[in-house]
Protein backbone atom coordinates (compact mmCIF):
# COMPACT_ATOMS: atom_id res chain seq x y z
CA UNK A 1 0.00 0.00 0.00
CA UNK A 2 1.01 3.53 -0.38
CA UNK A 3 -0.65 7.04 0.61
CA UNK A 4 -2.21 9.18 -1.84
CA UNK A 5 -1.17 12.76 -1.03
CA UNK A 6 -3.74 14.02 -4.38
CA UNK A 7 -6.69 13.19 -1.25
CA UNK A 8 -6.73 13.49 1.76
CA UNK A 9 -6.56 16.66 4.30
CA UNK A 10 -3.99 18.48 6.21
CA UNK A 11 -4.84 18.60 9.65
CA UNK A 12 -2.02 20.97 11.09
CA UNK A 13 0.27 23.47 9.05
CA UNK A 14 2.08 25.83 11.33
CA UNK A 15 5.99 26.64 11.15
CA UNK A 16 6.22 27.75 14.66
CA UNK A 17 5.32 24.06 15.39
CA UNK A 18 7.99 21.87 17.05
CA UNK A 19 6.12 18.34 17.19
CA UNK A 20 8.18 15.26 18.24
CA UNK A 21 5.93 12.73 19.51
CA UNK A 22 2.21 10.98 18.63
CA UNK A 23 -0.74 9.10 20.07
CA UNK A 24 -4.03 7.97 18.14
CA UNK A 25 -7.35 7.71 20.23
CA UNK A 26 -8.46 5.47 17.12
CA UNK A 27 -12.14 4.81 19.20
CA UNK A 28 -12.75 8.80 19.89
CA UNK A 29 -10.93 9.90 16.17
CA UNK A 30 -8.17 11.81 18.53
CA UNK A 31 -4.56 12.75 17.41
CA UNK A 32 -2.56 13.31 20.67
CA UNK A 33 0.54 15.75 19.97
CA UNK A 34 3.84 16.59 22.45
CA UNK A 35 4.98 20.07 20.50
CA UNK A 36 7.67 21.99 22.15
CA UNK A 37 4.75 24.66 22.45
CA UNK A 38 3.87 23.02 25.45
CA UNK A 39 6.78 21.09 26.66
CA UNK A 40 5.17 20.30 29.87
CA UNK A 41 2.01 19.04 28.19
CA UNK A 42 0.49 17.17 25.34
CA UNK A 43 -2.03 18.98 22.53
CA UNK A 44 -4.99 17.14 21.86
CA UNK A 45 -6.75 17.19 18.40
CA UNK A 46 -9.53 15.70 15.89
CA UNK A 47 -8.47 13.79 13.25
CA UNK A 48 -11.93 14.45 11.86
CA UNK A 49 -11.38 18.29 12.01
CA UNK A 50 -8.21 18.64 12.80
CA UNK A 51 -9.66 21.34 15.55
CA UNK A 52 -7.80 21.97 18.58
CA UNK A 53 -9.60 20.35 21.69
CA UNK A 54 -7.41 20.89 24.85
CA UNK A 55 -4.09 20.68 26.44
CA UNK A 56 -2.99 18.67 29.18
CA UNK A 57 -0.30 19.60 31.46
CA UNK A 58 2.22 17.91 34.16
CA UNK A 59 4.67 20.04 34.91
CA UNK A 60 8.00 18.79 35.72
CA UNK A 61 8.24 17.63 39.93
CA UNK A 62 8.04 15.27 42.40
CA UNK A 63 4.02 16.40 42.99
CA UNK A 64 1.07 14.11 42.55
CA UNK A 65 0.46 15.45 38.92
CA UNK A 66 4.05 15.63 37.74
CA UNK A 67 6.90 13.69 36.26
CA UNK A 68 10.24 14.37 38.12
CA UNK A 69 12.07 13.95 34.92
CA UNK A 70 9.69 15.45 32.77
CA UNK A 71 7.73 13.95 29.56
CA UNK A 72 9.13 10.66 27.95
CA UNK A 73 6.56 8.99 25.99
CA UNK A 74 2.77 8.47 25.93
CA UNK A 75 -0.39 5.71 24.94
CA UNK A 76 -4.00 6.45 24.15
CA UNK A 77 -5.58 3.96 26.63
CA UNK A 78 -9.15 2.59 27.01
CA UNK A 79 -12.51 4.88 26.87
CA UNK A 80 -10.34 7.90 26.24
CA UNK A 81 -7.88 7.56 28.49
CA UNK A 82 -4.22 9.05 28.11
CA UNK A 83 -1.02 7.44 29.79
CA UNK A 84 2.00 10.34 29.67
CA UNK A 85 5.06 8.31 30.74
CA UNK A 86 8.28 10.04 32.66
CA UNK A 87 11.60 7.86 32.83
CA UNK A 88 9.76 5.77 35.70
CA UNK A 89 6.32 7.39 37.28
CA UNK A 90 3.30 6.97 34.48
CA UNK A 91 0.05 9.36 35.04
CA UNK A 92 -3.04 8.68 34.43
CA UNK A 93 -6.07 11.19 32.54
CA UNK A 94 -9.66 10.98 31.89
CA UNK A 95 -11.28 11.57 28.52
CA UNK A 96 -11.88 14.98 29.67
CA UNK A 97 -8.49 15.19 30.38
CA UNK A 98 -8.52 15.64 34.41
CA UNK A 99 -5.67 13.50 36.40
CA UNK A 100 -6.83 10.59 37.66
CA UNK A 101 -3.40 9.76 39.56
CA UNK A 102 -0.09 8.14 38.82
CA UNK A 103 1.47 4.54 38.93
CA UNK A 104 5.49 3.85 39.42
CA UNK A 105 5.80 0.21 38.27
CA UNK A 106 8.39 -1.67 39.68
CA UNK A 107 10.13 -2.28 36.20
CA UNK A 108 13.48 -0.78 35.17
CA UNK A 109 13.49 2.55 33.63
CA UNK A 110 12.90 3.18 30.05
CA UNK A 111 12.29 5.72 27.38
CA UNK A 112 8.68 6.39 27.65
CA UNK A 113 7.53 3.26 26.54
CA UNK A 114 4.23 2.52 27.84
CA UNK A 115 0.63 0.98 26.74
CA UNK A 116 -3.17 0.09 27.35
CA UNK A 117 -2.61 -3.77 28.22
CA UNK A 118 -6.55 -4.86 28.36
CA UNK A 119 -7.55 -1.72 29.76
CA UNK A 120 -4.58 -0.73 32.37
CA UNK A 121 -1.57 0.51 31.83
CA UNK A 122 1.73 -1.45 31.30
CA UNK A 123 5.28 -1.24 30.74
CA UNK A 124 8.18 -3.47 29.05
CA UNK A 125 10.08 -5.76 31.97
CA UNK A 126 13.11 -7.61 31.92
CA UNK A 127 12.02 -11.01 30.10
CA UNK A 128 8.28 -10.22 30.32
CA UNK A 129 5.89 -6.58 31.17
CA UNK A 130 4.28 -4.97 34.30
CA UNK A 131 0.40 -4.12 34.35
CA UNK A 132 -1.31 -2.19 36.87
CA UNK A 133 -3.75 -3.89 38.63
CA UNK A 134 -5.78 -3.31 41.46
CA UNK A 135 -3.98 -4.51 44.50
CA UNK A 136 -0.07 -3.96 42.98
CA UNK A 137 1.67 -4.81 39.84
CA UNK A 138 0.97 -7.93 37.79
CA UNK A 139 3.71 -9.36 35.89
CA UNK A 140 3.16 -10.98 32.73
CA UNK A 141 5.16 -13.45 31.23
CA UNK A 142 7.30 -16.37 32.19
CA UNK A 143 10.42 -14.88 32.57
CA UNK A 144 9.94 -12.08 34.77
CA UNK A 145 9.96 -13.38 38.01
CA UNK A 146 12.96 -15.82 37.28
CA UNK A 147 15.15 -12.51 36.22
CA UNK A 148 15.31 -11.43 39.72
CA UNK A 149 17.90 -14.35 40.92
CA UNK A 150 20.54 -13.22 38.08
CA UNK A 151 23.88 -11.58 38.97
CA UNK A 152 23.86 -7.66 39.59
CA UNK A 153 25.60 -7.37 35.99
CA UNK A 154 23.46 -9.56 34.11
CA UNK A 155 20.50 -7.76 35.58
CA UNK A 156 21.88 -4.36 34.36
CA UNK A 157 23.09 -5.33 30.49
CA UNK A 158 19.17 -6.65 30.83
CA UNK A 159 18.39 -3.31 32.28
CA UNK A 160 20.38 -1.21 29.39
CA UNK A 161 18.70 -3.41 26.88
CA UNK A 162 15.08 -2.42 27.92
CA UNK A 163 15.97 1.16 28.03
CA UNK A 164 14.81 1.35 24.60
CA UNK A 165 12.57 -0.69 24.15
CA UNK A 166 9.00 -0.36 22.34
CA UNK A 167 5.64 -1.61 23.24
CA UNK A 168 2.33 -1.85 21.54
CA UNK A 169 -1.09 -3.90 23.27
CA UNK A 170 -4.13 -4.77 22.28
CA UNK A 171 -6.90 -5.97 25.16
CA UNK A 172 -4.82 -10.13 24.86
CA UNK A 173 -1.17 -9.31 24.04
CA UNK A 174 1.41 -7.24 24.49
CA UNK A 175 3.69 -6.63 21.51
CA UNK A 176 7.82 -5.57 22.89
CA UNK A 177 10.73 -4.85 20.80
CA UNK A 178 14.11 -3.57 21.61
CA UNK A 179 16.86 -1.88 20.10
CA UNK A 180 19.94 -2.74 20.58
CA UNK A 181 23.60 -3.70 18.06
CA UNK A 182 22.05 -6.60 16.47
CA UNK A 183 19.08 -6.28 13.40
CA UNK A 184 15.88 -6.47 15.57
CA UNK A 185 13.47 -9.01 12.95
CA UNK A 186 11.18 -9.93 15.94
CA UNK A 187 8.44 -8.97 18.53
CA UNK A 188 8.13 -10.74 21.95
CA UNK A 189 4.79 -11.44 22.29
CA UNK A 190 3.20 -11.78 25.80
CA UNK A 191 -0.29 -12.55 26.43
CA UNK A 192 -2.70 -12.30 29.29
CA UNK A 193 -2.70 -15.98 29.56
CA UNK A 194 1.11 -16.01 30.62
CA UNK A 195 1.89 -17.43 27.28
CA UNK A 196 5.46 -15.56 25.41
CA UNK A 197 5.83 -15.98 21.82
CA UNK A 198 7.30 -14.04 18.93
CA UNK A 199 6.10 -12.59 16.00
CA UNK A 200 8.54 -11.66 12.83
CA UNK A 201 8.94 -8.58 11.77
CA UNK A 202 7.64 -8.30 7.80
CA UNK A 203 12.01 -9.11 5.83
CA UNK A 204 11.24 -5.83 4.04
CA UNK A 205 10.87 -3.73 6.41
CA UNK A 206 13.70 -5.36 8.33
CA UNK A 207 15.75 -4.88 5.66
CA UNK A 208 15.03 -0.79 5.47
CA UNK A 209 15.60 -0.66 9.11
CA UNK A 210 19.19 -1.68 9.09
CA UNK A 211 20.37 1.85 8.96
CA UNK A 212 18.04 2.79 11.66
CA UNK A 213 17.22 2.00 15.36
CA UNK A 214 14.41 0.07 14.44
CA UNK A 215 10.46 0.92 13.77
CA UNK A 216 8.11 2.31 16.49
CA UNK A 217 4.91 0.27 16.92
CA UNK A 218 1.46 0.80 17.57
CA UNK A 219 -1.65 -0.64 17.14
CA UNK A 220 -4.53 0.20 14.26
CA UNK A 221 -7.65 -0.09 16.32
CA UNK A 222 -8.70 -3.60 14.93
CA UNK A 223 -6.45 -5.77 16.34
CA UNK A 224 -3.69 -5.37 14.01
CA UNK A 225 0.09 -4.00 14.55
CA UNK A 226 1.72 -0.73 12.96
CA UNK A 227 4.94 -0.74 12.10
CA UNK A 228 5.63 3.14 11.77
CA UNK A 229 7.86 5.47 10.95
CA UNK A 230 11.79 5.92 11.00
CA UNK A 231 12.45 6.95 13.73
CA UNK A 232 16.01 7.70 14.05
CA UNK A 233 18.66 7.25 11.12
CA UNK A 234 22.07 5.97 11.80
CA UNK A 235 23.60 6.47 8.12
CA UNK A 236 22.00 8.29 5.40
CA UNK A 237 20.84 6.05 2.29
CA UNK A 238 21.00 7.69 -1.03
CA UNK A 239 17.38 8.68 -1.88
CA UNK A 240 16.18 8.29 1.22
CA UNK A 241 13.94 5.38 2.70
CA UNK A 242 10.69 4.19 0.45
CA UNK A 243 9.36 1.56 2.49
CA UNK A 244 7.97 2.83 5.90
CA UNK A 245 6.37 0.97 7.52
CA UNK A 246 4.05 -2.12 7.47
CA UNK A 247 0.60 -3.37 8.65
CA UNK A 248 0.18 -6.91 10.13
CA UNK A 249 -1.98 -9.59 11.41
CA UNK A 250 -0.64 -11.05 14.53
CA UNK A 251 -3.01 -13.87 14.18
CA UNK A 252 -2.12 -15.17 10.49
CA UNK A 253 1.25 -13.77 10.10
CA UNK A 254 -0.29 -11.39 7.15
CA UNK A 255 0.49 -8.06 6.69
CA UNK A 256 1.32 -5.27 3.86
CA UNK A 257 3.77 -2.66 3.46
CA UNK A 258 3.18 0.76 3.24
CA UNK A 259 5.12 2.82 1.28
CA UNK A 260 5.86 6.40 0.63
CA UNK A 261 4.95 6.88 -3.17
CA UNK A 262 8.20 9.44 -3.30
CA UNK A 263 11.72 7.52 -2.97
CA UNK A 264 12.91 11.04 -1.19
CA UNK A 265 10.65 10.17 2.12
CA UNK A 266 13.61 11.88 4.84
CA UNK A 267 10.84 15.17 5.10
CA UNK A 268 7.40 12.59 5.56
CA UNK A 269 7.25 10.92 8.65
CA UNK A 270 4.78 7.94 8.91
CA UNK A 271 2.92 7.84 12.61
CA UNK A 272 0.41 5.34 12.11
CA UNK A 273 -2.98 4.49 10.79
CA UNK A 274 -6.42 5.76 11.57
CA UNK A 275 -9.59 4.34 9.46
CA UNK A 276 -7.65 3.51 6.24
CA UNK A 277 -5.60 6.42 6.11
CA UNK A 278 -2.19 7.11 6.65
CA UNK A 279 -1.37 9.92 9.99
CA UNK A 280 1.64 11.48 8.16
CA UNK A 281 3.78 13.95 9.63
CA UNK A 282 6.00 16.82 7.72
CA UNK A 283 9.46 17.16 8.88
CA UNK A 284 10.85 20.47 9.48
CA UNK A 285 13.50 21.24 6.55
CA UNK A 286 15.80 24.51 5.62
CA UNK A 287 17.42 25.15 2.54
CA UNK A 288 20.65 26.48 2.28
CA UNK A 289 24.42 26.39 0.50
CA UNK A 290 27.36 24.26 1.64
CA UNK A 291 30.18 24.90 -0.71
CA UNK A 292 28.28 26.61 -3.28
CA UNK A 293 26.16 23.63 -3.11
CA UNK A 294 22.01 23.52 -2.78
CA UNK A 295 22.06 22.03 0.96
CA UNK A 296 18.90 20.47 2.51
CA UNK A 297 18.86 20.15 6.12
CA UNK A 298 16.21 18.33 8.23
CA UNK A 299 15.08 18.55 11.43
CA UNK A 300 13.91 15.73 14.22
CA UNK A 301 10.15 17.67 14.61
CA UNK A 302 7.32 18.19 12.25
CA UNK A 303 4.99 21.08 11.64
CA UNK A 304 2.18 19.40 9.64
CA UNK A 305 0.61 16.47 10.16
CA UNK A 306 -1.64 14.92 7.45
CA UNK A 307 -4.87 12.24 6.87
CA UNK A 308 -4.07 10.39 3.46
CA UNK A 309 -5.67 7.83 2.10
CA UNK A 310 -3.95 4.05 1.88
CA UNK A 311 -4.54 2.45 -1.50
CA UNK A 312 -3.10 -1.03 -2.36
CA UNK A 313 -0.84 -0.87 -5.67
CA UNK A 314 -0.34 -4.97 -5.81
CA UNK A 315 -0.67 -8.28 -3.95
CA UNK A 316 -4.17 -9.61 -2.33
CA UNK A 317 -5.64 -7.79 0.77
CA UNK A 318 -5.05 -9.90 3.80
CA UNK A 319 -8.69 -10.73 5.09
CA UNK A 320 -10.74 -8.50 7.57
CA UNK A 321 -7.60 -5.76 7.29
CA UNK A 322 -8.03 -2.45 6.11
CA UNK A 323 -11.40 -3.67 4.16
CA UNK A 324 -12.14 -0.05 2.64
CA UNK A 325 -9.02 0.48 1.41
CA UNK A 326 -9.08 0.43 -2.51
CA UNK A 327 -6.50 -0.28 -5.40
CA UNK A 328 -4.06 2.71 -6.47
CA UNK A 329 -6.14 4.95 -8.85
CA UNK A 330 -4.44 5.59 -12.16
CA UNK A 331 -2.92 8.03 -13.40
CA UNK A 332 -0.55 7.85 -10.42
CA UNK A 333 -1.50 11.10 -7.93
CA UNK A 334 1.56 12.25 -6.26
CA UNK A 335 1.99 15.49 -4.43
CA UNK A 336 5.58 16.27 -4.08
CA UNK A 337 5.06 19.80 -2.41
CA UNK A 338 4.28 18.21 0.85
CA UNK A 339 1.06 17.04 1.79
CA UNK A 340 -1.11 20.53 -0.02
CA UNK A 341 -4.26 19.15 0.76
CA UNK A 342 -7.29 21.32 1.70
CA UNK A 343 -6.88 22.04 5.26
CA UNK A 344 -9.60 20.46 7.61
CA UNK A 345 -12.07 22.75 8.69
Amino acid sequence: MRFDYGAGRVLIDDESRAIYDSSIDHQRAILYLQDMEEPEGVMVFSLDTGEWIRTIRFPTGGGPGELPQGYAGMSAGRNGRLYVSGLARILLFDDAGQYMGNWTPRAPERRGAVCDFDGKPAVPAIKGVVRRSGDGDETVGPGVAAMRGLPRSQARAMEDLLWSSRIACTPNAAYVVTTHADDTDSLTVYYRSGRMGTLQIPAELVESGRLTTGPRINTDGRGNVVFAEIPDVRLIRIGGYQTVGAVLDPGSGCHAMIRNPEVDAYEYSFRGIHADSAVVAVLYMEEGEEMGRKALTFFDHAYKVGLYPLHRVSGEPCPGMLPTVEPVRSPRSTDRSGLKGPIAK
